[in-house]
């Protein structure tokens, strides 16, 4: 087996908890905590050069936990000086070490250096976003923020409603001019994301062969980009359906545990909202999937079940769309025929 320097890095806001696993002896390990910016990613590199026992920074192998935001600069350092890394789930990682007593940071880098060390054959290179989906994910972030504001505002302009009108007037002028601002606001983000889909021909093309799927509007195929690393981090459809909480599982064992087949919990619940939306215009406005619903609820089955089966078909169809480099058909069985 080749000789591989094992890193793991516990990633907060401020701090990097720095664990390296010695390659002469696995069960040796050093730790340092270093800053998270750009002083602390060049102490790292001089830390890890000194107890690399020999081995050329191609042979390093840095895993870390996916924090979001709190890695995007490290990410791009190690990118940068041409540093193998991987971005692995936490909740992976926590319950493939066991039963793990207490928490401290030094004790999480050194569990993530061993799971690198153990799964290094499974470990996936972590591939950079492009400055067009970086600037997606900003722009979607900034709508849900503003959504959000938006929603608390119409909330709180209902609650006041019951009061006497010269008590709130001024409240409610300012709670409507702020509604007024927002809903600009949220336009505008919408006009950012169109123009910044244009910007790459790629994700634009990608982005009209999604929205041609009946159900799927401009928020929800960006996201899907987003996540999905512009259609190119997930294989098959089966995969993202896993990944957005779509696909059933069966929960048996023996001849005692007979539990129902259902979606599972862990799941990227933007994603699955956002699915559950488009199946919802699915059904009321496309008569094909409406009728399918209909039909299905009819025999018995449960509508929610019905519903995940809609968000499936809706995933595959998107899959099926971008591969074949076509817009949705409607009538593809009469064009087909």
């Amino acid at each position: 087996m080749k000789s591989y320097l094992f890193i793991g890095i516990d990633i907060s806001k401020a701090t990097l908890d720095v664990c390296v696993l010695s390659p002469s002896d696995i069960t040796d390990s050093h730790h340092h905590p270093f800053c998270n910016n750009a002083k602390g990613f060049s102490q790292l590199m001089k830390w890890l050069k000194q107890n690399s026992e020999g081995l050329a920074p191609e042979e390093w192998r840095v895993c870390m936990e996916n924090t979001g935001v709190y890695s995007f600069e490290l990410n791009f350092f190690l990118h940068e000086k041409g540093i193998w890394q991987s971005m692995e789930n936490a909740l992976q990682i926590k319950r493939s070490m066991g039963v793990v007593r207490g928490k401290t940071d030094k004790a999480d880098s050194k569990i993530i250096a061993m799971y690198a060390y153990r799964f290094i054959d499974k470990l996936k290179p972590y591939v950079l976003p492009t400055s067009t989906l970086l600037r997606l994910r900003a722009l979607f972030a900034q709508r849900e923020r503003l959504v959000g504001m938006h929603s608390q505002l119409l909330v709180a302009s209902q609650s006041i409603k019951g009061y006497p009108k010269e008590l709130v007037k001024d409240i409610q002028d300012q709670n409507e001019m702020l509604l007024k601002n927002l809903t600009v606001q949220i336009k505008g983000i919408d006009k950012s994301i169109k123009e910044c889909l244009q910007e790459d021909k790629d994700l634009q093309r990608k982005s009209k062969l999604i929205q041609s799927v009946p159900g799927i509007g401009q928020q929800t195929a960006a996201y899907l980009l987003i996540v999905s690393q512009g259609m190119k981090g997930f294989t098959s459809a089966r995969q993202f359906a896993c990944y957005s909480g779509c696909a059933p599982f069966a929960h048996q064992s023996g001849a005692s545990i007979r539990g129902k087949t259902k979606v599972h919990f862990i799941a990227n619940r933007k994603m699955k909202v956002l699915l559950h939306m488009a199946a919802m215009n699915a059904i009321t406005f496309n008569d094909e999937l409406k009728a399918y619903y209909q039909r299905k609820v009819a025999e018995g089955k449960n509508p929610m079940s019905v519903l995940n089966a809609v968000r499936f078909k809706l995933i595959c169809r998107i899959y099926s769309v971008v591969k074949r480099n076509e817009e949705y058909q409607k009538e593809y069985g009469k064009i087909a025929a």
